[in-house]
């Protein structure tokens, strides 16, 4: 008897890893997601020659003119009374090359390196609560796309240089969709959700050069949506032994505001972003952490960008979709027109299930002083169709 009851509690022991390891595969959980997206174009006016005159049209296979093609992981571990670790790990995919296709984003005229990031499209850690919400940390999205990329007229098209970006322009350049090394805090009730991020500067001397701040709501409902938000993001020389006050370039301040009303199978949307950039001269940023090398000098300007469409569900599988997009650039110092950029795009989906889609999409864009740097045309069109897959 007392081997039996020694024997059972020798088991008892060696089992109890076997259950405590059981139960931690239950409370944690890893998914693999992604899209495919590839198919072709064919663009008019697209060629130039060395002077930037218009020349011939050009067909080319388009990887993400939908959606970006990627892979990600996400995950989380609960940790107990409501809290949990997340994380998600997101990287871009060129399908004609298979090569990476997610470069971090950049101020000033280009990406942060050249070589492609492994998740440059987010890569983040974080802890959620139901109760307090949640903090992340690393690459991720930026308040000022969170609040409004359900709104945009085109569902945020992937379509390289197709529309403009309401959630604002961190230089005459770039668009302000994503930032590295970002702590973000999100709390919902109901219906709405509050965002806040905070990005080091990493100056020495100053929390505040080179930094960047941000804070939005978003309300959604099944009838109507808005969402809103403000960005600061300080422009600092190289952190080094300079003085704090010497370090500053001023500061690039966004808003942007975003909305749809359903009805029915018709929703219409609209928005509205606002970024004035500070002046900042070539040679005044040299080998920053996070900044590129301006190849040239950036105005002092006001970049506006209004947007407006419609989406409407003609059956359960086909959606039909316009919509047209204006950017404006002011120079700051007199309200001069520097730049009048439109785009006006179309497209038609037809879903062939629940996670394959084939689509076509029709867009022209116009501008008085040439579509590209190397292209004088005013006007260019082009027509894409392509196989969307997503798992």
């Amino acid at each position: 008897m007392k081997k039996t009851l020694i024997s059972v509690a020798v088991l008892s022991l060696m089992a109890t890893p076997l259950v405590i390891t059981s139960a931690q595969a239950q409370t944690s959980s890893t998914s693999i997601y992604g899209t495919l997206d590839n198919g072709m174009r064919y663009s008019k006016n697209a060629g130039h020659d060395n002077i930037g005159n218009a020349k011939d049209g050009r067909l080319s296979t388009n990887s993400g003119g939908l959606s970006g093609s990627h892979l990600g992981f996400v995950g989380q571990e609960d940790l107990g009374q409501g809290t949990h670790t997340i994380f998600k790990l997101e990287a871009g995919i060129n399908t004609n090359s298979g090569e990476l296709n997610s470069s971090s984003d950049g101020k000033f005229y280009g990406k942060k390196s050249e070589n492609k990031s492994m998740f440059g499209r987010q890569a983040y850690l974080g802890v959620s609560n139901r109760t307090f919400g949640s903090m992340t940390m690393g690459r991720q999205y930026t308040v000022s796309y969170d609040v409004i990329k359900n709104f945009d007229p085109t569902n945020n098209l992937n379509q390289h240089q197709t529309i403009h970006h309401l959630s604002g322009y961190s230089d005459s350049k770039n668009h302000h969709n994503r930032s590295d090394a970002t702590i973000k805090y999100e709390y919902s009730f109901a219906n709405v959700r509050t965002l806040a991020s905070y990005k080091p500067g990493t100056q020495v001397g100053s929390i505040s050069n080179g930094s960047e701040m941000a804070i939005g709501m978003q309300h959604q409902n099944k009838q109507w949506g808005i969402g809103a938000s403000y960005t600061e993001i300080g422009i600092a020389k190289t952190a080094g032994t300079a003085p704090s006050h010497a370090q500053a370039l001023g500061k690039t301040k966004i808003f942007n505001i975003a909305g749809e009303y359903k009805m029915d199978r018709l929703k219409l949307r609209t928005g509205i972003s606002h970024s004035q950039l500070p002046e900042v001269k070539v040679g005044a940023i040299f080998e920053h952490p996070q900044l590129a090398i301006p190849h040239k000098d950036q105005v002092g300007s006001t970049i506006f960008v209004a947007a407006w469409g419609l989406q409407y569900e003609l059956t359960p599988r086909v959606e039909l979709s316009l919509a047209k997009y204006t950017k404006l650039t002011y120079q700051s110092t007199n309200d001069v027109l520097m730049d009048k950029d439109r785009r006006v795009v179309m497209s038609g989906l037809y879903k062939l299930s629940k996670r394959t889609d084939i689509y076509s999409i029709i867009d022209w864009h116009s501008n008085r002083a040439g579509v590209s740097e190397t292209n004088r045309s005013k006007n260019q069109q082009s027509i894409s169709a392509g196989l969307r897959h997503r798992f």
